[in-house]
C-alpha cells in the first residue's frame, strides 16, 4: 500500500517553475503588502530583504495609474483571491508552465466575458450555492443578465465585500475591463517584471530543486510533514510552483481543464522549511501562546476536540470564509496541532492531541522553568 501511494505521488507531482504564475503573484504581493507583513508578524517571520527590495523597486517603477489599476484587480484579499482568480484560472488550467509573455498573449485571445465570469466565481466561490439559488453555474456564467440579477441579490463574504462594486463594473463593461487588465499586464511586464524575472527564476528554481530532493527522498513524508496535506489529495496531475516572491505560503488551487479533468497547482514559498521545520522551545512557546491570541484559532481547535471537521463546516461554525480557515490552519499546521486526512471525498482537519499535550508541556517548562509534572 505504501509503495502504491509513493508511486502515485511520484507519477502525479511535478516541480516546475511557472513564470506566468510568479508574474501575477508579484502583482498580488505588491497590492496586498500590508496584509503580507501582518501575516509574517503573526508567524514571527522576517521577510527576505531581497524580496522587499523587489517590492520597493516595483513600486518605484510603476506609474500612479498602473498602481491604481493593480489595486483594482488584486487588492482585496491575497489569500481569498477575488477578481484575480480569473488570472490564476487562465494560467493553471494550461497543461504546461507558461512564460509571462506567452500567458499575456493567451489571455488576449481569451473572450472578455469568459474572464469576467471567472472573476465572479473568484469573489463568490465560497458562497456559490447561495449566489446561484438553484441555477447551474455552467448556464449562469454564459448569461450575464441572469448573473447580474443574482449578484444584485447576494453579497459576497465580508472578507471580499469591497470587491462587489468593482465586480459589477467589470460585469457591466467586460470589453473595457479586458482593455484595462491587458494594458496593466503589458505595462507591468515591460516596466517591472522583465527587469527582475531572471533573478526571480533563479531563486525559485534553486529552492525548487531543494524541495524536490526532499520529496524524492520520501514523497509521502514530504507531503505530510512539509506540505502539510494528505497524500491522497494528489491523485491527479499536480504542479508545485516554488515561489520566491511569495516567500512563505502553502496554497492548493484546484481547477478543471477544458477537457473536464481536475488539476492541482500548489504555490509553495521558498522559505517554507523555516516555518514547518523544527523550532526552539522558546519560539514554540511564543507561537503556541500567539495561536490563542486570536479567538477564532482557539474556537478552531475546540471544534476539532469533539470530532474532525472539513473546511466548509469550520467556516460555517466560525462565521469565516474557507480562505480564512486555510489561513488559520496554516498557523496551526506550523505547530503541528492539526493534520488533514481525506475521508468520503472530503479533506478533514484532525486535532493532534499528543502534539497539543507536548506543547502544553513545553510551555510549562519555559514559563515556570520546571519540568512538567513537578509539584
Amino acid at each position: 500500500m505504501a509503495d502504491t501511494m509513493k508511486n502515485t505521488l511520484l507519477k502525479n507531482i511535478n516541480f516546475a517553475y511557472n513564470e506566468a504564475l510568479e508574474f501575477i503573484l508579484f502583482m498580488g504581493m505588491i497590492a496586498n503588502e500590508e496584509q503580507i507583513r501582518t501575516w509574517a508578524a503573526d508567524y514571527k517571520i522576517e521577510l527576505d530583504p531581497l524580496a522587499l527590495s523587489y517590492h520597493e523597486e516595483a513600486r518605484s517603477l510603476l506609474s500612479p495609474h498602473a498602481h491604481r489599476e493593480l489595486l483594482f484587480f488584486f487588492q482585496f484579499n491575497f489569500f481569498h483571491k477575488a477578481l484575480d482568480f480569473a488570472f490564476f484560472e487562465s494560467i493553471c488550467t494550461w497543461a504546461e508552465p507558461l512564460t509571462a509573455e506567452a500567458w499575456i498573449t493567451r489571455l488576449e485571445e481569451s473572450p472578455a466575458k469568459k474572464v469576467v465570469a471567472e472573476m465572479v466565481y473568484g469573489v463568490y466561490y465560497d458562497k456559490l450555492e447561495e449566489l446561484l439559488d438553484g441555477n447551474d453555474w455552467e448556464v449562469v456564467k454564459k448569461d450575464f443578465r441572469l448573473m447580474t440579477e443574482l449578484l444584485t441579490r447576494t453579497k459576497p463574504h465580508h472578507e471580499v465585500i469591497e470587491a462587489h462594486g468593482p465586480l459589477f463594473e467589470c460585469l457591466n463593461h467586460p470589453e473595457d475591463t479586458k482593455q484595462r487588465y491587458m494594458q496593466l499586464f503589458k505595462q507591468f511586464y515591460r516596466d517591472v517584471f522583465s527587469l527582475l524575472k531572471e533573478p526571480l527564476r533563479k531563486a525559485s528554481e534553486e529552492a525548487s530543486r531543494r524541495y524536490e530532493e526532499m520529496f524524492l527522498d520520501n514523497p509521502e513524508r514530504f507531503i505530510r510533514e512539509v506540505n502539510k496535506n494528505e497524500p491522497a489529495l494528489y491523485d491527479v496531475p499536480t504542479n508545485f510552483h516554488v515561489s520566491f516572491i511569495t516567500q512563505f505560503g502553502n496554497h492548493c488551487l484546484f481547477f478543471n481543464t477544458s477537457e473536464s479533468e481536475r488539476v492541482v497547482t500548489v504555490i509553495f514559498g521558498v522559505h517554507n522549511d523555516l516555518i514547518f521545520g523544527p523550532a526552539a522551545d522558546r519560539e514554540k512557546t511564543e507561537l503556541f501562546l500567539k495561536a490563542f491570541s486570536d479567538k477564532r484559532r482557539l474556537d478552531f481547535l475546540l471544534l476539532l476536540r469533539n470530532r474532525p471537521h472539513y473546511g466548509q463546516e469550520i467556516a460555517t461554525a466560525l462565521g469565516i470564509t474557507p480562505a480564512a480557515v486555510s489561513y488559520h490552519a496554516n498557523f496551526l499546521f506550523f505547530l503541528d496541532l492539526i493534520e488533514i486526512k481525506r475521508e468520503d471525498h472530503r479533506l478533514y482537519y484532525h486535532l493532534q492531541v499528543d502534539k497539543l499535550r507536548e506543547l502544553l508541556a513545553i510551555t510549562t517548562k519555559v514559563m515556570l522553568d520546571e519540568e512538567p509534572g513537578r509539584i
